[in-house]
């Protein structure tokens, strides 16, 4: 009796760590979905001084693929029956993408003109 109680709470813990790795999971592909979408955002409203067109398309196409990605993720651990997770070398250039944004974000507030104090 003690071996299938043991048993059950085994059980029970890998569904709770299971469900909690699918939380986590579903939660940065969040986070990396809303700063690729930002990215693109920022993208269209950034002028030409700030990045040049080229520049801006070849972002633009990394941000659309990284949006891709993170779909085909979501697409792959909907269809799996076990939790998953995403290994670091998957996730670093969505990292460093995300980064770039950062990085066009602060280029971006600092090219506008100072408003005058209030």
């Amino acid at each position: 009796m003690g071996e299938t109680r043991g048993l059950q709470v085994g059980e029970s813990t890998n569904q709770d760590a299971g469900a909690l790795l699918d939380e986590l999971l579903a939660s940065l592909l969040d986070d990396f979905e809303h700063w690729f979408q930002r990215g693109e955002e920022l993208l269209q409203a950034c002028p030409e001084e700030v990045m040049p067109l080229q520049e801006r398309r070849l972002m633009e196409e990394r941000l659309q693929d990284g949006k891709k990605a993170i779909a085909a993720t979501r697409s792959l651990v909907a269809a799996s029956t076990q939790p998953m997770a995403v290994s670091m070398e998957v996730m670093n250039p969505w990292h460093g993408l995300v980064t770039e944004v950062w990085a066009l974000a602060a280029r971006l507030g600092s090219n506008r003109s100072p408003q005058a104090p209030s």
